[in-house]
């Protein structure tokens, strides 16, 4: 079983590294920021704990991986959490679309004060699905493309 929070109050950030464009940007995720995911995740692994117990299930279980059986107050799982837990799933909406002052990309998907460059992948979904991103990510470079072959 894996403890995974679908949606989340946290918010991180994504700065450039430096103005070399070889070098990676820097991604702070933020994560666990908002007390409610704490124990979100708390409650996760508690209530795995019992399932992994439950007699249909039992047999499945050989040892508890992580965070381990040693680990048991509320306070060392938050300390395990804080020390481990990772954003899982695809990071999304680090390119905000719009006309505003935070917007990266306008509704074509052009960048901002930047000529002949586009954003087109995941980093302009507003906030993250519950579900795969493979599918709408296809459907925005699909959006992307045909935007690019119309000149707009």
């Amino acid at each position: 079983m894996a403890i995974m929070m679908l949606s989340t109050q946290s918010q991180g950030h994504v700065t450039l590294r430096s103005t070399d464009p070889r070098e990676p940007p820097v991604i702070f995720p933020n994560s666990l920021a908002h007390k409610t995911e704490e124990q979100t995740l708390v409650n996760g692994i508690k209530l795995a704990r019992r399932l992994s117990q439950a007699p249909s299930l039992a047999h499945f279980t050989e040892v508890e991986a992580t965070p381990g059986p040693q680990v048991k107050s509320e306070k060392e799982i938050l300390e395990y959490l804080h020390a481990n837990a990772s954003p899982f799933m695809h990071p999304v909406g680090t390119c905000k679309m719009g006309n505003d002052d935070l917007s990266v990309v306008d509704d074509q998907l052009r960048v901002h004060r930047v000529e002949c460059l586009r954003v087109i992948d995941a980093s302009i979904m507003p906030t993250i699905i519950h579900g795969h991103t493979n599918a709408p990510t296809i459907m925005i470079a699909e959006k992307g493309a045909d935007l690019i072959t119309r000149h707009v």
